[in-house]
């Protein structure tokens, strides 16, 4: 697949977060397109509506912004993630390695203030997005990897790296025994008395962790900024080509006319190479699976309800995340050695209108075979869906070439702004990453003040590097 067929398909699988929708998912808010603007942001998901919020909060002299979406409003990845995000510590190592621990801790410490600053936002704005802090538990089914872990572990606090402090590892006497009932009254001290109920569990890690309806936050956001500001939104209008302008700026063309725009940010995460062609073949889009699991009403054998959010890892390159909801269904995405094997299947693939069909045997049985207490609770998929991530830097490839976004000014094009590229990873740095290129396009301020963790940044030498199966 060339760049050139990297868009977004009609027809594509419902997520659970798109069951309810806003009033301004299909919003458009001139029957006709601008002629010219300030800043044209394309993407409607969580990057391209956070960098929008920042770039006209609390600003004296707010640009004028043209927001296009080629489907509804939080259609793509956003709408069809975990609804997750944590500061997880088993990047640190590599990190460490290739980086030095001074960019390890700077990556570190913006994912841990991305939870807070989501979770104020979400206050701030009064969004009805279920957000909810919680605690994050990674379990590990084989002794090997939890021997592994512990190892990491153990080391990184020896090498004086305070900024795991929100870690703790966890040993089998309490990884798998209990029903999942656990108290947190201080961040460094918990009761880690019927911690798991993860049947297998040789040890496990925790942290601080934020879950919320991802899209929800997203059309609650955006909504905002229709309330009170002038911000121009154009959904069911795809971009096909971006083109520079006699004057420094750039064309950008849609299904249905031009725009002529200063400044272009791309928040298009998968879809970026099919219209940025300095990213072709350095941020590819793979194809994956999430579900949510229903436990009927009237079941006569109700679990007990999870109160923290989990990865299950039943090997070294098999893992799973469950993500709780508050009604008590179970958001469930993985599964992928069910279909690992066929790379047609997910592999530079941006078709999220089929469904991956191989992994709904996993899905339907996750709970009850890996959660004590859900042996018979009935527990069903009600929701299979289809949607486009990055491998997490845990799995055997990753989707850009160095399993880290791409964000900053796209190289060799002073007027262009890039954010994406996630790595299965976006939720715990798009909010503040968003920030950052509002920063830089606010204030014409360099990368390196932008607040981003310096191994986003878009280099010369990062573009060398094309993703290969």
């Amino acid at each position: 697949m060339t760049g050139n067929n990297i868009f977004p398909v009609p027809n594509a699988t419902l997520p659970y977060w798109r069951s309810e929708l806003h009033g301004i998912d299909s919003l458009r808010t001139t029957e006709e397109l601008p002629k010219e603007c300030d800043v044209l942001i394309i993407g409607a998901g969580l990057s391209g509506v956070s960098t929008a919020y920042h770039l006209l909060s609390d600003n004296p002299s707010p640009p004028s912004i043209v927001l296009l979406e080629a489907r509804e409003i939080c259609s793509g990845a956003t709408g069809r993630n975990g609804g997750h995000l944590l500061s997880p510590h088993s990047y640190v190592d590599p990190v460490v390695r290739e980086h030095g621990v001074d960019a390890a801790r700077e990556l570190a410490l913006f994912q841990r203030d991305q939870i807070y600053a989501m979770k104020g936002i979400a206050e701030k704005e009064n969004l009805d997005c279920d957000a909810v802090l919680t605690r994050y538990f990674e379990t590990f089914l084989t002794q090997a990897h939890a021997d592994k872990v512990k190892r990491q572990y153990k080391e990184q606090l020896k090498a004086g790296l305070d900024f795991i402090q929100d870690v703790q590892y966890v040993g089998p006497k309490y990884a798998e025994q209990g029903s999942c009932r656990f108290v947190l009254y201080d961040i460094k001290h918990a009761n880690w008395n019927q911690l798991s109920g993860v049947k297998g569990a040789k040890g496990g890690t925790t942290t601080t962790a934020l879950q919320l309806w991802p899209y929800k936050f997203v059309t609650g956001l955006l909504a905002r900024l229709v309330e009170r500001t002038s911000i121009n939104i154009q959904t069911h209008t795809p971009v096909t080509s971006v083109s520079p302008s006699e004057d420094a700026g750039s064309i950008v063309t849609t299904s249905r006319g031009s725009i002529k725009a200063r400044k272009v940010v791309f928040a298009t995460n998968a879809y970026t190479a099919g219209i940025c062609p300095t990213i072709e073949k350095k941020i590819v889009p793979i194809k994956i699976t999430c579900s949510h699991i229903k436990v009927p009403e009237k079941s006569p054998n109700q679990p007990p309800h999870l109160s923290h959010t989990y990865g299950i890892n039943f090997n070294d390159s098999s893992r799973d995340y469950l993500i709780p909801r508050p009604d008590g269904g179970i958001i469930c995405g993985g599964a992928k050695s069910t279909y690992a094997g066929d790379k047609n299947l997910w592999f530079n693939n941006v078709d999220d209108s089929t469904l991956i069909e191989q992994a709904r045997p996993h899905f339907e049985t996750v709970m009850q075979d890996n959660f004590r207490g859900w042996e018979n609770s009935g527990a069903a998929v009600d929701y299979l869906w289809t949607g486009k991530y990055f491998a997490d830097m845990r799995e055997v490839i990753g989707y850009t070439a160095d399993s880290w976004p791409h964000c900053g000014k796209v190289h060799g094009q002073e007027n262009h702004y890039v954010l994406a590229g996630y790595n299965g990873a976006g939720m715990p740095v798009i909010f503040l990453a968003a920030k950052g290129i509002s920063k830089m396009i606010r204030e014409d301020v360099p990368f390196e003040e932008s607040g981003i963790p310096r191994i986003f940044k878009v280099t010369e030498k990062r573009l060398e590097k094309d993703v290969t199966r």
